[in-house]
């Protein structure tokens, strides 16, 4: 072991693969809901939520690794424990496993929003969690571990392909938007699900070696990454469709991009936008169960792990999506408002409200995301019949 430890200091990984890592957890399907979360705000209110919401990631997520590389823990449980006591590290962890679980909910429910919730769609997306199914069986996952990594290549060139494709439409432009920065503030929970990384802080500072400067810098520019992915897909959301439009995909809970197949687009737009999407959703769905699938069998010992079920577990969100759906972008809020807050936000700052880590930054910081919270939970109760 200590020879591996050797080898492993004497070839650190690269400051751009830390990065990258980062960004690929956060770059996914979430950002398929975006306009649609931010549509009856308009343009520049959605901007303006989308920077706060990067500066306010970025900021807890500094603060997770400064705690982190500040104490012996092996993870984010285990750090939480030390500073939040047991009850801490099981809402962590309760929050985790309902996070991921919401998640493939809401993947599930966007991949039948594009191919549609008729016979063949239900079909299709039976056959893809088959082969996730099988995929996470035995030795396989690695590799689905290897399919991911092509399939996210593929969404950053079917997103360049996108915004290219976006910029040469020159079609009739839709209505000039109307800007309500009185409701941007209820976007927000869906924008902070598009900025949840903090899970993987740990693996960036062991990678980096516990150098605060490198794992700060990573934590920049893999939170800088959604950060451009976010306005870019503002830009063109607003360029192709109308905001009555945008409104209309925030009412049924359906992807951005299905509404391309109920108007008349430019055929290369319409194949960019459904590639874009169907590539997303199918790489969240398959970063999400294998991380999901290693969590549980962490916790589960081996005498449990007839109970675990976790290839099981994963798959229920699929019959859940079939009975439920035009669930996405409400399920998207609850995971951001709710769940990805408490890990992204409220846990992490709750330390440094403390006596020997205190200062205001941090309460207003911690404050921000409490809010956050409040407004998802009032939008939840006023959902209910």
């Amino acid at each position: 072991m200590a020879h591996v430890f050797k080898k492993n200091r004497a070839r650190p990984s690269p400051l751009l693969g830390a990065a990258l890592l980062i960004a690929g957890i956060a770059i996914g399907a979430g950002e398929l809901g975006l306009p649609a979360a931010m549509a009856a705000a308009g343009y520049w209110p959605a901007i303006l939520g989308t920077v706060l919401i990067f500066i306010g990631t970025l900021a807890s997520g500094m603060l997770t690794a400064r705690l982190f590389l500040e104490s012996s823990a092996r993870d984010l449980p285990s750090l939480f424990r030390q500073h939040l006591g047991r009850t801490g590290a099981a809402i962590f962890n309760v929050s985790y496993f309902t996070l991921a679980f919401c998640l493939l909910v809401a993947y599930w429910n966007g991949l039948l929003g594009l191919v549609g919730h008729g016979k063949w769609g239900i079909f299709t997306v039976a056959i893809c969690g088959n082969v996730l199914f099988l995929g996470l069986r035995g030795d396989r996952r690695s590799f689905l571990g290897r399919c991911n990594g092509v399939l996210f290549l593929g969404v950053v060139l079917s997103f360049l392909l996108l915004t290219i494709a976006g910029c040469l439409h020159g079609g009739t432009p839709p209505p000039p938007v109307r800007s309500s920065w009185l409701r941007m503030p209820l976007g927000l929970p869906v924008l902070l699900c598009s900025f949840g990384y903090h899970q993987v802080i740990p693996i960036v500072c062991e990678r980096l070696h516990r150098d605060r400067r490198r794992v700060y810098a990573a934590l920049m520019g893999g939170t800088l990454l959604p950060l451009l992915f976010a306005i870019v897909i503002f830009t063109i959301a607003f360029r192709l469709f109308s905001q009555e439009e945008l409104c209309h995909a925030a009412r049924t809970g359906l992807p951005l991009f299905s509404l391309l197949q109920d108007r008349a687009t430019p055929e290369f737009v319409f194949l960019a936008g459904r590639c874009f999407s169907f590539l997303a959703i199918a790489t969240s769905i398959i970063s999400l169960s294998l991380a999901l699938h290693g969590a549980i069998g962490d916790i589960f010992t081996a005498k449990r792990r007839l109970f675990a079920a976790r290839e099981l577990l994963i798959l229920a969100s699929l019959p859940i999506a079939l009975l439920l759906p035009h669930l996405f972008l409400v399920v998207l809020g609850l995971c951001g408002g709710i769940f990805g807050n408490l890990i992204a936000g409220i846990i992490p700052i709750t330390p440094f409200l403390g006596k020997s880590y205190f200062r205001l930054r941090y309460l207003i910081l911690w404050l921000f995301f409490a809010a956050i919270f409040a407004i998802e939970l009032f939008q939840l109760l006023d959902r209910r019949p």
